[in-house]
């Protein structure tokens, strides 16, 4: 995985974000669990037509985007998600952000270090949905004209669209 000055010196600059983010215990150790410690996501904000792409878990919309796989490029990785979420395949056509989180579990001082690549991209063919999710974690996908309420990260995914979409 290039480091977060190599992605900047390929692409340019983009909005950087990093946060500390306190999160129960539970939770923190599913991610320990699961490797999310000193690992890496990527996604991407897919753009058509004057509106943004996202797929819904439970009662939370994200961006299409997942964890990079073991030599994997971000680029591919974030196609592959995009792909695997929402049937489209996709052309990148920039880097929008870099978020670098630092977990920490609350009640203690253990913590663990994630960074989400989010690309810009559209659709290489028409823009066709699938009559329903193809990842089973996804609950919906859908096109919309504005960020939805319930949206992960709602500040980055709404500067993103006022810059992108």
């Amino acid at each position: 995985m290039p480091s977060v000055d190599d992605l900047t010196t390929r692409y340019g600059d983009c909005y950087k974000k990093a946060e500390r983010v306190e999160i129960d215990p539970d939770r923190f150790e599913k991610a320990i669990a699961r490797g999310d410690d000193g690992g890496w996501g990527v996604g991407a904000l897919v753009v058509y037509d004057g509106c943004g792409l996202f797929v819904r878990e439970t009662d939370t919309w994200l961006l299409p985007g997942g964890r990079l796989e073991a030599a994997e490029t971000p680029e591919s990785g974030a196609r592959r998600e995009v792909r695997e979420e929402t049937g489209l395949d996709v052309e990148l056509i920039g880097l929008a952000a870099i978020a670098e989180q630092t977990f920490v579990r609350r009640g203690s001082t253990a913590s663990y270090e994630f960074r989400f690549v989010t690309f810009v991209a559209r659709p290489s063919s028409t823009p066709e949905l699938p009559d329903g999710p193809t990842d089973p974690v996804i609950d919906e996908i859908a096109w919309f004209q504005t960020v939805p309420e319930n949206t992960f990260d709602r500040d980055l995914v709404g500067r993103l669209f006022e810059t992108y979409v």
